[in-house]
């Protein structure tokens, strides 16, 4: 087992912020004011990062 990421959510004003810490230590950020949409790009964009 390893470690992908540590998420980090974050409501700021209108929008939903999600941090992204990923083993490799760069941090990612994602926002919308749509808590459903932050999240489906950050899970299409680390699905895309896991299949390479």
């Amino acid at each position: 087992m390893k470690m992908i990421c540590n998420i980090e959510i974050i409501k700021d004003g209108a929008y939903f912020v999600v941090k992204v810490h990923l083993a490799d230590g760069s941090i990612r950020e994602y926002r919308h004011h749509v808590f459903e949409d932050v999240l489906t790009e950050m899970v299409i964009d680390l699905q895309d990062e896991q299949s390479e």
